[in-house]
Formats: structure tokens, sequence, C-alpha cells
């Protein structure tokens, strides 16, 4: 019986060691509007005690990424995506002529949001290793960003959609959305990892229907994204593909609690169904309501 209990004595020590020294990371893909299923993911995921301490992103996923990585809870992300209400495409794109335009909007909403919530300005002041990817229109390129300050311009070139929002331009340089050319970047974090998780919010659907010009361009650019992240999420340990209903798009801003939800339910059910994953759990936070996952927030 004495051996018995030094055995479980041990293993209890091995495994606490363990989990404690596995370095954790999450990757989050582009996805326009559906990228609000990150927020829901994260919570699932932190519920299951599964706390990464780096993170990258891509476009929506950056977005997420970067307030993640600064400290503020997925709750804290939800309420602030109310409070910010960013969203309403009238916040988020704004039509106006301007000399120079590179795109349909400016980036300004996005731009002062970050500013607002991360005043550092600096990927080196997180408490959470960050990378985000960008589209480098110079060199035909990913481009990864990681170290130093103007955290906020490479977050917001990062999310800028190709002709929807003007280019970034940085030392030079122009940038628009990451996903253009990695949807799922995982390589910047893959080095620093000894686990990634991959969450991606924008699956290819086969079975879409072509009925006009739009459906036409708009199954041509989710192929060009499956095929330009297949990269990356082979080198995560585990993917978990976020489905969507198909009367949300990309642009169904104002279904963001749906979406969040969507999200949080799909990682749910994805733990359930692996539960290996839950070894390199730590200690699992409260568990939320799944019919009031946010009790914060107030409709307006």
């Amino acid at each position: 019986m004495k051996n018995f209990y030094l055995f479980l004595l041990l293993f209890c020590i091995v495994t606490t060691s363990f989990s404690q020294q596995v370095r954790l990371g999450v990757t989050l893909s582009g996805g326009g509007a559906l990228g609000f299923a990150h927020i829901g993911a994260l919570q699932a995921l932190e519920e299951a005690g599964l706390q990464p301490q780096f993170v990258s992103g891509a476009s929506m996923g950056a977005v997420v990424g970067s307030f993640y990585a600064a400290g503020y809870s997925p709750q804290q992300i939800l309420v602030m995506t109310q409070n910010e209400k960013m969203y309403k495409k009238s916040r988020l794109i704004k039509v106006l002529p301007h000399s120079d335009a590179t795109g349909l909007s400016t980036h300004n909403a996005l731009r002062m949001v970050l500013k607002k919530y991360i005043p550092s300005d600096d990927f080196d002041s997180l408490p959470k290793r960050f990378f985000c990817c960008a589209t480098d229109l110079n060199n035909g390129q990913a481009a990864y960003f990681g170290h130093g300050k103007r955290l906020s311009e490479y977050v917001v070139a990062s999310a800028s959609i190709p002709g929807v929002f003007d280019a970034i331009t940085i030392d030079s340089i122009s940038y628009v959305d990451g996903g253009a050319l990695n949807n799922i970047p995982t390589q910047p974090i893959r080095p620093l990892c000894d686990v990634v998780i991959g969450i991606n919010v924008d699956t290819y659907d086969r079975e879409m229907k072509l009925t006009g010009p739009i459906s036409v361009l708009n199954k041509t650019v989710k192929v060009v994204l499956a095929h330009n992240s297949k990269q990356g999420a082979n080198m995560c340990d585990f993917l978990i593909n976020i489905p969507h209903n198909k009367k949300i798009s990309s642009f169904s801003y104002g279904r963001y609690k749906d979406i969040y939800m969507n999200g949080y339910i799909t990682v749910k059910r994805y733990i359930e169904e692996h539960p290996e994953i839950l070894k390199y759990a730590t200690d699992p936070q409260p568990k939320v309501d799944q019919e009031q996952p946010v009790q914060t927030i107030q409709e307006q």
C-alpha cells in the first residue's frame, strides 16, 4: 500500500511538471466575420485548461490573437467587440474618397481600437508571444512579424482585405491581408512550441453550388485559401475546423454572437472527441453557461 501511494505521488508530480513545461501554441486563421469564432474557441480551450502562451494569426485571427496575447480574456474580447461596435460594417468600412486610395475604405477604426487596448503598441510588451502574417506585395511573399513597435500597423496590414481596405505601407513595403498567401500561419511559432493547436474558421465547402459570377468568385477564393493553408495546417498537432452556417458569410459581422457560440461549441465537442489533447492542460477554468455565454454584454 505504501508503494502504491508513493507511485501515485510521483505520478502527480511528473504529470504536473509535464503540463507546466509544455510550450503550447495556437494558430488562428483568417475568415472575416467568421473569425469571431476564435473568441469562442479560445474560451473553450481555456475552460479545458488549455492556455496557449504562443499565438499566431492571419487577418481576423491576427486581430483576435493580438488582444488575447495582450492578456485580455476571451470574454473581455467579446465585450470589447460589443462596446467598440466592431460588429457593425458601417463602423469598420467607411467608403470615403481619399487621396492615393488603394482600397474602398481605410482601416482607421481597427487601428484606433488596437491602440486603445494595446497602448504600448509593442510586440515585445505582450504577456504572450504573438506573431501575425501579412502579404508583402513588393516581394510577393508571406511576411511574419513578432517583435518591436508598430504592432497596430502590422495587425492592420494582416487584416487589410485586398480591394476593401487600403494596402498598408510600412518602411516602403506595401502589405495586404496575410490570408492571401498563408491563412493558417503556424510557421513562426512551430519552432517555439511543443504542441500547436490550429483553429481554422474558413473551411472549403466542396458542395458549394455555383449560382452566378459572385458564387464562382467566392468559391475560387476559398479554393485559394484552402490551398495556401495546407503547409501551416500540417504543422499543427491538433487542427480544429469550425464549420459555419451557409447563411453566414465572411461579412456577417452582425451575427458575431452566433459565430462566437459556434466556435465555442465546436471546440468543446472536439475536446470531448479528442480527450488526448487534455494531457497538455493545466488547471481548468470555471465553466460558462452555454445558453448565456457572456453575462456582461447588454444588448443595444
